[in-house]
């Protein structure tokens, strides 16, 4: 890191969700980890998300930096065609 480096609030952060670990399928594990590095690779959000998947239906968490990023992750997500349906009331600015 450089010196004087302050955190970056253009970052954004993805983790699974950890209450779907121990039940996810092969598939649904497979799915959430494609859909964690397309939100990571997006460039235009920032925020912490947690993202938990079951037969297709993605539900996402935490937090984002403001309400169009919302409708982003949205987006990115419903890209994939495993996904039926995504969840983002727990999702905040």
């Amino acid at each position: 890191a450089l010196a004087g480096q302050t955190y970056d609030e253009k970052a954004i952060y993805v983790q699974p969700a950890n209450s779907y670990t121990s039940t996810y399928s092969r598939a649904d594990q497979q799915l959430v980890d494609e859909l964690i590095s397309k939100l990571e690779s997006d460039n235009k959000l920032s925020g912490q998300l947690e993202v938990a998947g079951r037969n297709g239906n993605i539900s996402i968490s935490g937090r984002v930096s403001d309400v169009t990023m919302i409708y982003r992750v949205v987006e990115i997500v419903k890209r994939n065609s495993g996904v039926k349906n995504v969840d983002v009331r727990q999702l905040d600015t």
